[in-house]
C-alpha cells in the first residue's frame, strides 16, 4: 500500500510539473504498446541529466542484458525542477554531480500495471545501486521481472561492482 501510493504520488508530481517537449505519459504508453508486442515489462527510469548517478543507471540500462526482459524509458527532467522534488540529504546524496533521489525508477507490465519500484521496503531509494545492499536489492528486483538467468543477473551485479569500484579507486 505505501508503496502504490508513493508511487501515485510521485508520477502526478513528474507529470504534472513538466515541461518537456516530448510528454512523458505518451513516452509510456508507446512503451507498455511495444511491451506487449514483445511480452516485456517497461523499465520507467526518471532521471536528471546533469546528475552523475542518472548518466551511470542509463548507461547500465542500454547494456544489451536487458533487451530480453525491458522495454527502458527515459525521462529527462530539469536539475532546477527535480532539485525540488526530494528535500531529504545526507552524505551519498549530496555530493556535487548527484541530484538527491535520481534516478528514480519503476517497473510496469505489459498491461501498465505497477510491478516494482526504486524504493526499498524502509522507503530508501536504491537509485543507482552503488552499495552491495543496493545492488542486492536491485538484482532481486530485475531477477523477479526479467527473464535472465543467474549467471546475467550475476553479469550485472559484478558490473555495478566493478563501475563502483572504479568510481573509489579514482577518487570521484
Amino acid at each position: 500500500m505505501y508503496k502504490n501510493l508513493l508511487l501515485l504520488t510521485t508520477i502526478f508530481i513528474f507529470l504534472a510539473n513538466l515541461n518537456a517537449q516530448v510528454n512523458p505519459s505518451q513516452l509510456i504508453d508507446e512503451a507498455i504498446s511495444e511491451a506487449k508486442k514483445q511480452k516485456k515489462y517497461v523499465f520507467v527510469n526518471y532521471k536528471v541529466a546533469s546528475c552523475d548517478l542518472s548518466k551511470k543507471l542509463a548507461n547500465q540500462m542500454s547494456n544489451p542484458l536487458y533487451d530480453s526482459s525491458y522495454i527502458v524509458v527515459d525521462i529527462v527532467l530539469p536539475k532546477e525542477k527535480a532539485a525540488t522534488y526530494f528535500t531529504n540529504t545526507n552524505k551519498e546524496t549530496s555530493q556535487e554531480g548527484i541530484v538527491n533521489g535520481f534516478p528514480f525508477w519503476y517497473i510496469l507490465d505489459d498491461d501498465g500495471n505497477f510491478i516494482e519500484m526504486s524504493y526499498d521496503a524502509n522507503g530508501n531509494n536504491i537509485g543507482y545501486p552503488n552499495t552491495k545492499k543496493k545492488i542486492k536489492q536491485f538484482i532481486k528486483i530485475v531477477r523477479k521481472t526479467s527473464k535472465l538467468s543467474e549467471n546475467k543477473l550475476d553479469i550485472i551485479a559484478n558490473s555495478f561492482q566493478l563501475r563502483n569500484n572504479e568510481q573509489l579507486l579514482s577518487g570521484n
